[in-house]
């Protein structure tokens, strides 16, 4: 049953160096690249886009916050529960560091929200 879930997932990079397993069409990948990079939402954008783009928006998030780690055996973006091993953290976190100026437009979105 598993694989059958799993069926339709295809590998799509997200940024340079991180890869994420998604269901979603070709067309909409652009929105989660969109909303992961932390760009603004596109009014003229479908519903099934805007959800794209704020899944991304989340996994942003989620990684900044520690609850989603960059696996460094093949590079994708997991829940922290699917690594077993601790050192992963450490690595989400130096990533997020590189990444201070999204980081800090982050914190000021929460701000003024």
């Amino acid at each position: 049953m598993f694989k059958q879930q799993n069926h339709n997932l295809k590998v799509v990079k997200l940024t340079e160096g991180i890869l994420v397993h998604t269901q979603l069409k070709s067309a909409y990948i652009p929105a989660l690249r969109s909303g992961f990079a932390g760009y603004p939402v596109n009014p003229r954008w479908s519903g099934v886009k805007f959800l794209a783009w704020k899944t991304g928006r989340q996994w942003r998030q989620a990684l900044v916050n520690g609850e989603m780690v960059v696996r460094s055996t093949d590079s994708v973006l997991v829940s922290v529960d699917e690594v077993p091993d601790s050192k992963e953290e450490s690595y989400a976190v130096q990533w997020g560091y590189q990444n201070s100026i999204l980081d800090n437009l982050l914190k000021r979105q929460k701000l003024t929200v």
